[in-house]
C-alpha cells in the first residue's frame, strides 16, 4: 500500500528532505512513480521525484534547504536551468528536476496537482494528466535514444577494423 486517505508512504530516509524543502517553502509537485502510486494503489515507488519551480527565488530556497541539510555546493542560482535531474542519491533515494522546456510548465503541473500529505506534511502530487503526458514524453525520448544508438552501432561497425 502507497497511501493512507491523502497520505504517502514513503522510505523514512526522505523524510528530512522534504521537511527541509517545506520549511523553506520550496515549490515542489510530486511526480513519478511516488504520484503513480499515490493514484494507483497496485503502484510501487521506490524513488522520489520532485519538481521543481526554476524560478530564481524558489532556486535560493532550494539551495538554502539543501545546505540546511549539509548537501552544499549548490548556489543559489543552481536550479533555474530547464530539463535539469539532480540525483540526492548519495543521502536522499530523490531526484530534483525541472521542468523541460517543451513540457508543461511548472505553474500547469502546481495547478493541476491534488493535496496530499507525505511524512504527514503537505504537499502537492501531479495530476493523472500530467503524469500520463509526463511518461508520453520519457517513451519518446527513450525511442529517439535508443534510435540514436542503434545508428551508432551501424556507423560504428562500418568503421571496425
Amino acid at each position: 500500500m502507497n497511501r493512507v486517505g491523502n497520505d504517502l508512504i514513503h522510505f523514512g530516509a526522505n523524510e528530512a528532505l522534504v521537511r527541509a524543502l517545506a520549511d523553506a517553502q520550496v515549490r515542489f509537485v510530486v511526480i513519478g512513480g511516488l504520484a503513480v502510486a499515490w493514484h494507483c494503489p497496485e503502484r510501487q515507488a521506490d524513488d522520489m521525484d520532485l519538481l521543481v519551480d526554476s524560478t530564481p527565488e524558489n532556486s535560493a530556497r532550494i539551495s538554502a534547504a539543501l545546505g540546511s541539510l549539509n548537501l552544499n555546493g549548490f548556489s543559489s542560482n543552481a536550479f533555474t536551468k530547464s530539463g535539469l535531474q539532480i540525483p540526492l542519491k548519495q543521502t536522499y533515494y530523490a531526484e530534483l528536476l525541472t521542468p523541460q522546456e517543451e513540457a508543461p510548465s511548472f505553474s500547469e503541473v502546481e495547478h493541476q496537482a491534488v493535496d496530499a500529505k507525505l511524512f504527514n506534511i503537505a504537499v502537492r502530487v501531479a495530476s493523472i494528466r500530467i503524469l500520463i503526458e509526463m511518461k508520453k514524453r520519457a517513451i519518446a525520448s527513450a525511442d529517439e535514444q535508443y534510435a540514436k544508438h542503434v545508428r551508432d552501432i551501424e556507423l560504428l561497425e562500418r568503421h571496425a577494423v
